[in-house]
């Protein structure tokens, strides 16, 4: 039973203390102390806490958020800048190639990015080459001599820019046709 009072009171005095006043203070070290009991020196202040009340459900103020300001309204959608000039970067003019298969690669360079509606074609001798919408071009079985060639931009099949025209000679090995056997050679 002893032990049950002993108990009870200490709980008291705990609940007593606890509802105190308390001190706190920042030395001049700038280390923050919390006591029971005030500091030596400092400067004592009383704060008192109270509650804020809210307008009635008759009242005519009502505070209400501010809505926020839409998000402007999308334009138009921009249209990609396109392509607007070409140029045949190799080969060089009077540039010599060669290649048995009669192969000529042109490495081309536009302004900006080829658009959906955009191709690039050559033009070799006069004879326009079926268009392309890569940035390299292979002419496939020309015939060995001397070319001219140049590359056009095109958009929607119209030509919009040309690239200067460039000389190039191709060198291509010849076979000499066979005759079969047992027939005597033209002289």
């Amino acid at each position: 039973m002893m032990r049950k009072i002993g108990m009870l009171l200490f709980g008291a005095l705990s609940v007593s203390a606890s509802a105190g006043d308390y001190y706190r203070w920042v030395d001049e070290n700038g280390t923050l102390h919390f006591s029971d009991s005030p500091p030596s020196v400092g400067l004592e202040l009383e704060v008192e806490l109270s509650t804020i009340p809210l307008p009635s459900q008759g009242s005519s103020i009502v505070a209400s958020p501010t809505s926020p300001e839409a998000p402007p309204a999308p334009g138009a959608p921009e249209t990609p800048p396109l392509a607007s000039s070409i140029s045949l970067l190799t080969p060089d003019d009077e540039a010599t190639v060669r290649s048995n298969e009669g192969n000529i690669t042109l490495n081309i360079s536009t302004d900006l990015p080829l658009g959906r509606n955009q191709s690039i074609r050559a033009v070799v001798d006069g004879k326009k080459q079926p268009a392309s919408k890569g940035a390299s071009l292979t002419l496939t079985n020309v015939d060995r001599g001397t070319h001219t060639i140049k590359v056009q931009l095109l958009q929607d099949g119209k030509v919009i820019a040309a690239s200067h025209s460039v000389t190039v000679y191709l060198h291509r090995a010849t076979k000499k046709k066979v005759l079969p056997p047992g027939k005597p050679t033209p002289r």
